[in-house]
């Protein structure tokens, strides 16, 4: 069996380095300070302390992950990447991945992230954004493993394209607080909508429409590969063909006109002008890289190729 990489804190690296599947059944001695339930990820300090030796013996130890997971949530939301990153998506990927939640935990968890997700202003953008993510693995185990219903299905890729229509912070990587990426994370769990078996030609047309709300916003130019996150949803449409090729093609050529301005030429007269030209080059272009070498069918080959070619002599 041929070993994949998983993405985690921000890197690839093979699945063996940074989880192997557990080699002991040593009982976890968890931190004596204060229980799991009383910890606030807002103090940082604290809940660093309580799950660091959590994180760091995820693999060699026996975890209680169905008691921890619900306690980890508020942590998608703290200001500290560590705990956010490090050790909130790390741990969660890892329990999932490695079914060490049940269905009820699983169920339980979609409930509150997708809750969290759909708060909008009224609540974090990192919580909002970390809940998107962690959700997409929560997509990927039900893909494996299933245990939502369709209309569960519908109702989490119907709050997840709302989300994304709505989202208006577009911050990628910060200084001080690492990655927002809100964007980027949503698209990550329409892209396991892509990939799910279960996903229908009905539900894909709405992928897709919400895929093109965000593709070119006037407001910020894309400058952490957001635009390949979102082409990656549409490529896997097209490879795992979910609906007609017609559609795709266009699809596609909705992107012939701009939003901003009325003819892409006047693209130059303006910072929105320009930062949806930035935004819609970056797609398609990422779009067509990452078909690079599939067998197309020319009603979408043909669109995207002139599309590509018309968006690179505007320079």
């Amino acid at each position: 069996m041929t070993l994949r990489p998983l993405y985690f804190g921000r890197g690839f690296f093979p699945a063996t380095d940074c989880f192997a599947v557990l080699a002991s059944t040593v009982v976890l001695m968890f931190p004596q300070t204060v229980p799991a339930t009383e910890v606030d990820c807002l103090d940082s300090n604290a809940a660093l302390e309580y799950w660091r030796p959590i994180r760091e013996q995820a693999t060699t130890a026996e975890l209680a992950a169905n008691d921890l997971a619900p306690e980890l949530v508020s942590c998608l939301g703290s200001p500290d990447p560590e705990l956010r990153d490090s050790i909130g998506y790390e741990l969660f990927t890892y329990w999932l991945r490695q079914d060490k939640l049940t269905d009820e935990t699983r169920a339980a968890l979609l409930a509150e992230l997708s809750s969290e997700m759909s708060r909008g202003s009224e609540g974090s953008t990192l919580s909002r954004s970390f809940s998107a993510l962690i959700l997409s693995e929560v997509m990927r185990s039900d893909a494996i493993k299933p245990f939502m219903t369709d209309a569960e299905r519908q109702t989490l890729l119907d709050a997840t394209i709302n989300a994304l229509e709505q989202e208006k912070d577009f911050r990628g990587l910060e200084a001080d607080i690492g990655w927002v990426h809100p964007i980027a994370h949503m698209a990550d769990l329409l892209w396991r909508f892509a990939l799910h078996p279960a996903t229908s030609t009905e539900q894909a047309s709405k992928i897709l429409d919400g895929v093109r709300s965000k593709v070119a916003p006037t407001e910020v130019s894309y400058s952490f590969n957001e635009g390949d996150r979102l082409a990656r949803v549409v490529a896997t449409l097209i490879q795992n063909e979910v609906m007609d090729a017609g559609r795709i093609g266009d699809w596609i050529r909705t992107f012939e006109t701009p939003y901003a301005m009325d003819t892409w030429s006047n693209a130059f007269k303006s910072p929105a002008g320009m930062a949806e030209l930035h935004n819609t080059k970056q797609f398609l272009r990422a779009l067509a890289d990452q078909l690079e070498g599939v067998d197309l069918d020319t009603r979408i080959s043909d669109p995207l190729s002139a599309l590509v070619q018309g968006f690179t002599q505007l320079i």
